[in-house]
């Protein structure tokens, strides 16, 4: 029997009789504003809970969605920080609610000392549930969420806000139509509005852990471009079905998610983009993402309304669809929002990129445009690009462990590049723009001498190990032998057999994750050589400066 729920965050037993008027516990009055009645507790946060509940001044009593502000244990800094959280979410919700993917706002009020806030109730499953639930999404199916997301985005930029938390768990898929609803907005920030601006405290305290940008985490400005990070790491998330955070290098500052995915160039170029540490390196706006998405596709039409379509089974198309854009009103025909073109805006000119495989990893390889000639050639086992000056554009090239020494590249565009473990020794980079570039720089000397002597200590004690576990199955098996049969000949031909058995399991399960049986095999480089480069006159970032300083290059 379905039971009624007590909204008195102290109450011990919340749950009461379905035809009950007031708590049998405590008391309290279960008819919120003499109108909601609340059946179910959805979740609970530090400072709120959300219930499911009924309408009973509709004659359908539609369902609704109770959010409730609790800041009575909190200090006072945190309480107030948290009302002015919840009104903002509240005046948001009522701006941005004429949107048909994002929640209406039919009430904010407060009652019996808590503040309240009732919004539609979306029927559906997050994205994080369809994930643990079906596995890792396909190209194709992430590429429908990153452009729905996009147009609803580019919504929610124009109102001047910034949702500030993107990730798989605030995305709905709803069941009536399949469509992505975006929810709470709890974290959101409005742009130029007075009285509006952030208390200090509140940026860092508003992040989740792999989807939140830099900028948002060290608690500086953020705008329309850490939405689109959050979304470039949703989409990592969605690819993988693992934490962002595991593609990210911090050692050496680069991602390394395209040496797990396969995934297309102009798709794989448009996620690192995305992900750009530096937010003046990102797209500007949602629109420009939406375009290089477009021409990603290879289709001059308007983008498409994407169908609902699960990891178990192949993306499928619905014949005579209509753009999303065209939906954006569509339960909510007098909201008066003209959907802002994603064609306006020019797209920046970005080199096209090949996967190809060394030693068994994917890399980047620069592809050949008409006004820029690329090859690659063979130095002593490696891949050399040859680049042709001048005017060469590198922009947001993958050239990670690339031998370049002594190369002419005089006035190239090599901003946003992947730099890692690139051998530039020797070249002619002169003018060149190096700006946003992704480089590892060498640890300290003391470093690399533990490491050295970290990394015999642990294949010694791999080695004794597994001779130990060897000579324990040959004892264990002789033992055993004799025990049963007491023939010596058993005895011994028992040992060799387990000795050999136990010999290939631990050569398997220790050899290969000890790296013994990788001693021969080549290893990329690790760092970006600088030795003898000429780069004079060349638009620096201050760090990869210091680095070509330490690393001998001619600076002047």
């Amino acid at each position: 029997m379905q039971t009624c729920y007590c909204l008195n965050p102290n109450c011990s037993q919340p749950q009461n009789e379905r035809a009950a008027t007031h708590c049998a516990t405590c008391g309290m009055k279960l008819l919120l504003r003499d109108r909601y009645r609340a059946y179910k507790r959805l979740g609970q946060g530090g400072f709120g809970t959300t219930f499911l509940a009924r309408d009973r001044d509709m004659p359908s009593q539609p369902w609704r969605v109770i959010k409730q502000l609790r800041v009575a244990d909190a200090s006072e800094q945190v309480a107030e920080l948290s009302k002015e959280l919840f009104t903002r979410e509240a005046q948001v919700l009522e701006k941005l609610g004429e949107h048909s993917q994002i929640p209406t706002l039919f009430a904010y009020f407060e009652e019996g000392g808590h503040f309240y806030l009732v919004q539609e109730f979306v029927l559906g499953t997050t994205l994080s549930n369809e994930l643990h639930r079906n596995g890792p999404m396909s190209e194709e199916q992430v590429r429908q969420v990153m452009q729905e997301m996009l147009l609803i985005l580019s919504y929610v930029h124009s109102k001047n806000t910034v949702h500030r938390d993107i990730k798989p768990a605030n995305l709905i898929r709803r069941k009536e139509d399949q469509r992505l609803v975006l929810i709470d907005f709890g974290a959101v920030k409005q742009m130029g509005i007075a009285g509006m601006e952030e208390m200090p405290s509140s940026v860092t305290a508003i992040r989740s852990l792999g989807f939140s940008p830099p900028e948002q985490v060290s608690g500086q400005t953020v705008g329309p471009a850490s939405d689109l990070y959050a979304l470039g790491a949703t989409c990592v998330n969605l690819l993988t079905k693992q934490s962002p955070t595991k593609f990210y290098d911090h050692q050496y500052g680069c991602w390394t998610w395209r040496d797990t995915l396969e995934l297309s160039d102009r798709f794989a170029e448009i996620l690192e983009r995305l992900l750009h540490p530096s937010m003046s390196e990102r797209y500007e706006s949602a629109t420009a993402v939406l375009r290089a998405l477009q021409q990603a596709n290879g289709d001059t039409a308007a983008i498409r309304r994407p169908t609902a379509t699960y990891a178990s089974a192949a993306p499928t198309k619905t014949p005579n669809s209509i753009p999303i854009s065209q939906n954006w009103s569509a339960r909510r025909i007098d909201s008066g929002f003209q959907p802002i073109s994603p064609y306006r805006e020019e797209q920046p000119t970005v080199s096209k990129t090949t996967l190809v495989r060394v030693n068994g990893r994917q890399r980047g390889a620069i592809g050949h445009n008409s006004d820029s000639p690329t090859g690659f050639g063979q130095v002593n086992g490696r891949r050399t690009a040859e680049v042709k000056p001048p005017s060469t554009s590198l922009v947001g090239a993958d050239l990670r462990d690339r031998n370049m020494a002594k190369q002419n590249l005089a006035g190239a565009s090599l901003r946003n590049a992947n730099l890692c473990g690139t051998n530039l020794s020797g070249a002619d980079l002169r003018g060149a723009d190096l700006r946003g570039v992704l480089f590892t720089g060498a640890p300290p000397a003391w470093k690399q001498i533990a490491f050295r002597v970290l990394g015999g200590a642990r294949t010694l004690a791999g080695m004794l190990g597994g001779l130990l576990c060897l000579l324990l199955a040959v004892g264990a098996a002789g033992a055993a032998i004799y025990f049963l049969t007491g023939n010596y000949l058993l005895v011994g031909a028992a040992g060799l057999f387990a000795g050999i058995l136990s010999g290939w399991y631990v050569w398997r399960f220790t050899g290969d994750r000890l790296g013994l049986s990788h001693l021969n095999s080549e290893e990329p480089q690790r760092y970006t050589l600088l030795k003898g480069t000429d780069l004079r006159k060349a638009k620096l970032d201050g760090y990869f400066r210091q680095h070509a300083k330490r690393q001998g290059a001619v600076l002047k």
